[in-house]
């Protein structure tokens, strides 16, 4: 934001005017830059703050970005075994269908039902 600006507060406070013999009140012009002079060093000093808060969320963010790149690398290791040639979007009522013949199968293989299993 500094580099926007024509003055900074040093090159406004070292500011020297030409003399007029019809001109302004050079106390009254004195002032007027001392107020400016001090809004100026404000926005210098909140500009600093608002640099090192803005350093510090970006050094929060890249450690949360490599920690989100770390998790997206397991997840994509874990679906690499899924099936490509099937679609993996399969409806909860093909679901259920496909646990109630398992439950049979396993029924009828060893005399019990999967919810009495110990």
């Amino acid at each position: 934001m500094n580099k926007d600006l024509t003055f900074s507060s040093n090159s406004l406070l070292n500011k020297k005017f030409k003399s007029a013999e019809r001109g302004y009140d050079p106390d009254e012009v004195d002032a007027v830059l001392d107020e400016i002079i001090e809004d100026y060093r404000k926005i210098e000093a909140s500009s600093t703050v608002d640099v090192k808060a803005l350093l510090n969320e970006l050094s929060e963010l890249k450690k949360e970005n490599a920690r989100l790149s770390e998790e997206l690398a397991k997840q994509k290791d874990k679906i690499k075994y899924l099936p490509k040639d099937k679609a993996v979007h399969i409806d909860n009522y093909e679901l259920l269908h496909r646990i109630g013949k398992l439950e049979l199968y396993i029924k009828d293989h060893i005399g019990t039902i999967p919810d009495e299993l110990k």
